[in-house]
């Protein structure tokens, strides 16, 4: 049996008793573990397999099996996200992206450390638009998916092409395929970010393009989606 820390970034059923649930850790990156009797036993596991709790989880590591939870003890729970809407949405779409971008058991100390202060972040109800484009953009850098942002004019709006994660003149590509609008000025100037939100989010929804032609799928359509569809 190995200890880790852990968030919790993904659970579903499985058969009538059990929690399928998919963890990140430092040391294992990304990995699934069975918590058996999760749905019937309040008294073992006392709701702490929950979204955005920062866990310390015993697991029996099998290769041939499902992994195996054994005990598991809150750290924080991060309780005040669930207390903002937009922190919420933000907050569930980071273990959504995480998910998303990360392989299967490789580990992710930095990746890690950067998913947890997010969650500290998000959880002193900060502007959370603003620090979800700062994790987005660190998140890809470590993941090797890093967008070249780079760009010459001096000006706040810029051309970015999802298919190369390259910035040109707005004006030059304006109607071309895979080409979208990108505000410039607030990557600039970070500290403006909070009170261009909606800059903000139409970054967010470029980047979300550009990282969903890297990796050839979609990212699915929860809640932080919905809100900013392009």
């Amino acid at each position: 049996m190995e200890t880790y820390e852990a968030l919790i970034l993904k659970k579903s059923s499985y058969g009538e008793a059990d929690l399928l649930v998919t963890l990140f850790s430092r040391e294992l990156g990304k990995f699934r573990a069975l918590a058996k009797n999760a749905k019937k036993s309040q008294k073992r596991f006392g709701g702490r397999l929950d979204f955005f709790n920062r866990l310390t989880v015993d697991i029996t590591l099998n290769k041939r099996r499902f992994n195996l939870i054994g005990d598991v003890t809150l750290r924080k729970s991060h309780r005040e996200i669930t207390e903002s809407v937009d922190s919420f949405v933000v907050a569930t779409r980071v273990l959504e992206l995480l998910d998303f971008l990360l392989p299967e058991q490789e580990p992710a100390g930095e990746l890690f450390d950067l998913a947890t202060d997010t969650l500290e972040l998000l959880s002193e109800k900060r502007e959370p638009y603003s620090i979800f484009l700062i994790f987005f953009l660190r998140a890809l850098s470590l993941c090797g998916y890093e967008p070249d942002l780079r760009f010459n004019e001096e000006k706040d709006l810029a051309g970015f092409d999802v298919a190369n994660g390259r910035l040109s003149s707005f004006d030059r590509t304006r109607g071309k395929r895979n080409v979208y609008p990108f505000h410039m000025d607030i990557i600039r100037c970070p500290e403006t970010m909070d009170d261009n939100t909606e800059k903000v989010k139409n970054n967010l929804r470029v980047l979300i393009r550009h990282v969903e032609y890297r990796i050839g799928r979609r990212l699915g359509k929860g809640g932080f989606t919905y809100e900013t569809e392009i």
